[in-house]
């Protein structure tokens, strides 16, 4: 009965959480657009379809890699190799599609297989040599990252296949691009893993106390294992998507990704001491950050201004954060 109330008062909670960050997006929303108004004489011009629909192909990517990282953080994890893993991954994609000639899909196939076994290569340091997670990923975040430049000698990999091209910049039922579908299938699989399946309770289980997970028979290291092997499947997705749209592998990219999606997810209610968060909340934290991003850019505002505003939101979610654990 009591493990019961507990799980109750963990869904409101969620619940409660899950309504305050959208009610904040509509604020975001709603704010920046009478600040649009005021300085230009516009009209709602966040709130036209167009503009709507260019914020979440933009973000499509990021919120990929922040459902991945979700679940790192959820077991008191964490993961600075993302970007890294994009980076090679669409360099991978290049070498088997442009060299190797290999079919497209098959190369997708083999892409993410790349990326699951390299997040589990992270995932395998973390608990079998019990190294930190933020040493760990530090490190394969540099050695990722010499990969992909190694693998193409500096050189990114171009084409001019529009098959290529599709999934990062074409477009289905006329005006939806094919990334926003992507983007929104893998956060109904994320959500179904980590809300309705038994490794998705295992996740919470194991970042709110590791010690009753291991008396209650969860494999505390597999577990953790498995979220580090999503994330980099997830970060493989979100490779094949930016090559995608740039028509080349490029181990230039992703730079910075991984604390994009780190952001996104603090600011969506993911707790850094893990157990408590959610893959909705995920995607409004990327939506936020997404609007307020967009938002600066349509009042003119420097980009150097958007850093300084992404920090100190990051900083006042942990704030927030650390306030509640307090109570």
């Amino acid at each position: 009965m009591k493990k019961q109330n507990k799980t109750k008062k963990l869904s409101l909670d969620q619940f409660s959480t899950l309504f305050i960050l959208l009610g904040l997006l509509i604020v975001v929303i709603l704010l920046i657009d009478v600040l649009k108004i005021g300085n230009a004489g516009e009209g709602w011009i966040f709130l036209e379809a167009n503009n709507m629909r260019n914020i979440l192909n933009q973000v499509a990517i990021n919120a990929i890699i922040a459902f991945g990282m979700t679940l790192v953080i959820l077991v008191n994890g964490i993961d600075l190799s993302a970007g890294s893993i994009v980076a090679l991954s669409g360099v991978i994609l290049g070498i088997l599609f442009i060299d190797l000639h290999l079919p497209l899909v098959l190369s997708y196939l083999v892409v993410m297989l790349v990326g699951g076994l390299v997040g589990l290569s992270n995932g395998l340091l973390v608990t079998k040599v019990r190294l930190p997670p933020f040493i760990v990923t530090l490190g394969s975040y540099q050695v990722f990252r010499g990969l992909a430049f190694l693998f193409v000698d500096g050189q990114a990999k171009f084409t001019t296949e529009d098959s290529f091209k599709v999934v990062g910049n074409y477009f289905v039922f006329g005006s939806i691009p094919v990334s926003i579908i992507i983007m929104l299938v893998i956060f109904i699989l994320f959500y179904v893993v980590l809300g309705k399946t038994t490794i998705g309770r295992k996740l919470y289980l194991v970042g709110q106390n590791e010690l009753a997970a291991k008396y209650s028979g969860v494999n505390v290291d597999n577990t953790r294992i498995i979220a580090y092997a999503l994330i980099g499947v997830a970060s493989a997705v979100g490779g094949i998507l930016l090559a995608s749209r740039l028509g080349s592998g490029s181990p230039n990219v992703g730079v910075g990704y991984e604390l994009d999606a780190i952001a996104a997810v603090v600011v969506g209610g993911t707790s850094f001491s893990g157990g408590v968060g959610t893959i909705p909340g995920t995607l409004i934290g990327v939506l936020i950050l997404g609007t307020i991003n967009n938002s600066l850019n349509l009042l003119g505002i420097s980009p150097f201004f958007q850093q300084i505003t992404r920090g100190l939101i990051i900083l006042l979610a942990v704030i927030i954060d650390s306030k509640k654990k307090l109570r």
